[in-house]
């Protein structure tokens, strides 16, 4: 099992990556790091794929805070699922999640996941019965 770090460094001109994050990595056990410039809310990750596809299942993605990988929450679900997908595991500093250890962090994401994708449904036919009114009831004809 090998620890692999990955961060996102700010786009400032120069500034190949950040020392603190990746010195904190380093001292945890990280033999590799990968990193990205982050952009706001810029999804794409070229430096995450390299980390992703240099692991192996068992092995470990170590980040100082799940905000290493995205700005909003779709993102970060998205990434979990291709973490769980590939069998790595998970550490963050900041908020202390390990998936090594018992818990179900991975299932609890998956859950918030599908939360958002019937979000999305539930909303459109809220919207829809809004627009469209409820609707009549069949009558029957006795």
């Amino acid at each position: 099992m090998r620890k692999v770090g990955y961060l996102r460094v700010p786009p400032v001109r120069g500034m190949v990556i950040d020392g603190p994050q990746s010195q904190r990595l380093f001292e945890v056990g990280c033999d590799q790091l990968f990193h990205d410039r982050c952009y706001g809310l810029a999804v794409h990750k070229p430096g995450l794929d390299s980390a992703l596809a240099a692991m192996r299942a068992g092995d470990v993605l170590v980040v100082t805070s799940l905000h290493a990988f995205a700005a909003h929450l779709v993102d970060l679900l998205e990434v979990l699922a291709r973490l769980e997908a590939g069998g790595f595991q998970l550490v963050t500093l900041a908020e202390g999640v390990d998936t090594r250890a018992p818990g179900g962090f991975f299932t609890a994401c998956a859950q918030l996941a599908r939360f958002h994708e019937q979000r999305r449904m539930v909303r459109g036919a809220e919207e829809k019965i809004v627009r469209e009114g409820p609707g009549r009831a069949p009558v029957s004809e006795d």
